[in-house]
């Protein structure tokens, strides 16, 4: 059985590629799923979040997420100590998942893969592209924020540029019916593989 790591930019569509492998039977895995699962059921997560950032990191039992965007983009230390504390888990659930799978590959989604130097894990990664102009008005329609504190977010992140010469596989989600279309060819050729 064969890995694949899916990447790609804030905004860009690796939700929606991930579904439509779902949707053809492929085995898939959403590292930011069980992230946010950790932060908001690990107890020993919880008390080191809320130590981190304080009380307003939690609004009744659920994570404040916007409080808690607001206090890492923009503070690489802080956005540091929250990887190291939630990747670890999302790595174990990962795994632990990855070793119940009977399929000929599987597709992680995983935003951070080149960023935290995970990219030998996989048998390769597959790429999400998108207009910057696309990827922003998503995000603002998904999250309702601003343009501001996208760009924040995106400044954590490698640009494309950074990550297309260590890609395998590369997917362009410009509308619906085309990246539908290359994820069916990839699919049949990962199949072959």
């Amino acid at each position: 059985m064969k890995h694949y790591a899916l990447t790609g930019g804030i905004g860009s569509g690796k939700s929606t590629v991930l579904t439509l492998f779902s949707e053809l039977g492929v085995p898939t895995f959403a590292a930011d799923d069980s992230a946010k699962m950790a932060m908001e059921q690990d107890v020993d997560i919880k008390a080191k979040i809320t130590a981190l950032f304080g009380e307003a990191s939690y609004a009744k039992g659920k994570l404040n997420r916007p409080f808690i965007a607001e206090q890492v983009f923009g503070n690489k230390e802080k956005l540091q100590q929250l990887n190291a504390l939630v990747h670890p888990a999302a790595r174990a659930a990962y795994s632990n998942w990855q070793q119940a799978q009977d399929a000929p590959y599987t597709v992680y989604e995983f935003p951070l893969v080149f960023e935290l130097g995970e990219q030998d894990r996989f048998d390769g990664v597959i790429l999400v592209i998108s207009p910057e102009a696309s990827r922003i008005q998503r995000v603002e329609t998904r999250d309702g924020v601003t343009e501001e504190a996208i760009r924040k977010r995106m400044m954590h992140q490698w640009t494309d540029e950074q990550k297309q010469p260590l890609t395998d596989m590369l997917i362009h989600n410009n509308s619906i019916d085309e990246t539908a279309d290359q994820v069916r060819k990839l699919h049949l050729q990962l199949m072959r593989a």
